[in-house]
Order: C-alpha cells, then sequence, then structure tokens
C-alpha cells in the first residue's frame, strides 16, 4: 500500500472512531435521561415529598437492607394457617413502622 492511502484510512478511521464515540454518548446521555424520567414517575405516582426522598438518599445500602431482613423476618414467622386478619395487621404495623422511619 501507498503511505498516502494508508494515512488517509487513518484519518478516515479516527474520524469513525470520533463520530461513534460522540453516538456512545448521545446514546447514554438518553439512556441516562429515560431512567431519571422513570424515577420521577414513580415519585410522582407514590406522592413522595422531598424531604422523604432526601431521607431515602441519606439512608444507607446496609440500613436498607437491614429493614428488608427485618421485613422478611417478620413475614415468615406468620403461621401459615393463620394468613388473613393476622397479616393484614402486620401489614399495617410495617407500614406504620415505614411511616416513622420516613418521618
Amino acid at each position: 500500500m501507498k503511505r498516502e492511502t494508508i494515512k488517509k484510512n487513518r484519518i478516515h478511521a479516527a474520524e469513525k472512531k470520533e463520530y461513534y464515540t460522540e453516538r456512545e454518548k448521545y446514546w447514554a446521555r438518553l439512556e441516562q435521561e429515560a431512567d431519571d424520567a422513570e424515577a420521577m414517575k414513580i415519585i410522582r405516582k407514590k406522592h413522595i415529598t422531598p424531604e422523604q426522598l432526601a431521607l431515602f438518599n441519606s439512608l444507607s445500602e446496609k440500613e436498607v437492607a437491614d429493614m428488608i431482613a427485618a421485613r422478611d423476618k417478620e413475614s415468615k414467622q406468620t403461621p401459615p394457617d393463620e394468613g388473613g386478619a393476622f397479616h393484614a395487621e402486620n401489614e399495617k404495623e410495617t407500614n406504620e413502622n415505614a411511616k416513622k422511619v420516613i418521618s
């Protein structure tokens, strides 16, 4: 191959690389915007206040994992033959505890 052809192909490849790098950044930004929009949709649907959201953000992953584990442990302690009203009471209690944590 001629040196000029090699140089021309190299420049062309660099331009393509730049183009695809920009396209990747564009699609990554769109993906982030879609994720943000989905999160906002959930926040609005659940009527989460800015204060509650700030509290959620301040919780560490360990605290969240502990809360989920405690909830799962409580639900496993419910005898299988008693589901009905007892389960509803547990659910109310869990919701009240969650509200206390949020407040």
